[in-house]
Parts: structure tokens; C-alpha cells; sequence
């Protein structure tokens, strides 16, 4: 599987590149991959997004944070410098054509890699994310086109979350995030963090669809 550390990113930059990648692998031009990256801010609307869920623009406005309509599931959330995102491009014919399955995957993944930076980061049969203490700490919308994935997840690491007080996180107005710099006091090496996400997705990909996926 090819890694695409992409490192910091204007939001539809990698939107563009996801299409172009979405296209070689449902045309099977490339092999299954993996991009990593962080974005510049930006608040992303998912297809089922309200404009509504918008709750301060001025904030937005005054501090340069641009509205991006996307393709992928789920409503409204944040991106900024020290939040990990993944974009995955998996050809799920090859494994199991299970949409909800691969969301469970994704949220397994993300589990494992904030337990082992010891935050003991849960998921909920009852509501998608990942969870620390009852707050978001990672938020995941995918698309899904031939079976062919695309979009992803985001973990808050580093990130400053006060511009998720300028909207409702995930549509719902009872959602209080976190970040791993939060509950840990301090932050941690997000290359760290990049590197543990990539070997335990591959580890739980290939148990999860016993297929051999390796890095």
C-alpha cells in the first residue's frame, strides 16, 4: 500500500487529488493507498450538512476560515494545523463490501493509535466517532463511489479546538470536542502519531479483511 504523506495542505488541493486518485483506482490503474496530511483551517460541509450548524461566522470570517461543500457523509466539522487526516482509497470489492463494516475499521484503527499514545480513546456501538471522556476526539465521513473509498477521518492532536465552539460539531449541538494536547497537558510529535496510524492500519485492515496489506 502506498503512503501519500502529504504534510500541510490547502483543503481542496487534496480534495482534486482524491478525485484524480479515486479515478486510477476504480479504473485499476494503481494499487490500494493511503493519504496523510494536515490542513490549513477550513470548516467542511458533508452532504447532509445544515447551514445552520454554522453558529458564528464572524469568527469565521474574521479570522480567514473558509466553507468548503464536500461529497462525503456526515454534516459539518473543522480541519487546522495538528489535526491528522486520513484519506483512504481502498477498493473494497477486493475485501468486503461493507460500508458500515469499513467505518467500524477506521474508528478500530484510530482506537488503537490513541491508546497507544496513552489516551484511552473509546468507540460507541450507539454513535459513530471516537470518544475521550465523552468528547469528539475523532471524526469520520466517507464517500464511496464503485466501492471504491474515498474522504476519511480526522484525529485531533495538536490542534487548537476553540473554532469548534463556532459550529456544531457533527450537526449536533451537544457535541464538546478534544485533542490529544488537551488530554495529555502537552503536545506530542505528530510525525509520531503519523507513523503509529500508518502501522496500525495496516494491521487491522489485514485482520480485520485478512488480506495482505502491508507498508
Amino acid at each position: 500500500m502506498k503512503i501519500y504523506d502529504l504534510g500541510m495542505t490547502e483543503y481542496e488541493d487534496v480534495l482534486k487529488l482524491q478525485s484524480e486518485l479515486l479515478v486510477k483506482r476504480i479504473k485499476g490503474e494503481i494499487q490500494d493507498l493511503l493519504i496523510v496530511t494536515e490542513h490549513k483551517p477550513v470548516i467542511t460541509h458533508g452532504r447532509i450538512a445544515e447551514e445552520s450548524s454554522i453558529i458564528d461566522k464572524s469568527f469565521l470570517k474574521k479570522n480567514g476560515i473558509s466553507v468548503v461543500s464536500t461529497g462525503r457523509g456526515g454534516k459539518i466539522t473543522y480541519h487546522a494545523p495538528g489535526q491528522l487526516v486520513i484519506y483512504p482509497i481502498i477498493d473494497l470489492k477486493l475485501k468486503k463490501r461493507d460500508i458500515s463494516f469499513y467505518i467500524d475499521v477506521l474508528e478500530k484503527v484510530a482506537v488503537s493509535v490513541l491508546n497507544r499514545i496513552e489516551v484511552p480513546a473509546e468507540r460507541f456501538f450507539e454513535k459513530r466517532g471516537i470518544w475521550v471522556e465523552n468528547r469528539k476526539i475523532g471524526f469520520i465521513g466517507i464517500a464511496v463511489k464503485k466501492w471504491v473509498t474515498y474522504h476519511g477521518m480526522a484525529v485531533n492532536v495538536n490542534n487548537d479546538i476553540t473554532p469548534f465552539g463556532c459550529i456544531d460539531p457533527c450537526g449536533e449541538k451537544n457535541i464538546k470536542v478534544m485533542s490529544v494536547k488537551d488530554y495529555l497537558g502537552h503536545e506530542v510529535e505528530i510525525s509520531k502519531v503519523k507513523d503509529i496510524f500508518v502501522e496500525e492500519f495496516a494491521k487491522v485492515m489485514k485482520e480485520e479483511y485478512c488480506s495482505g496489506v502491508t507498508v
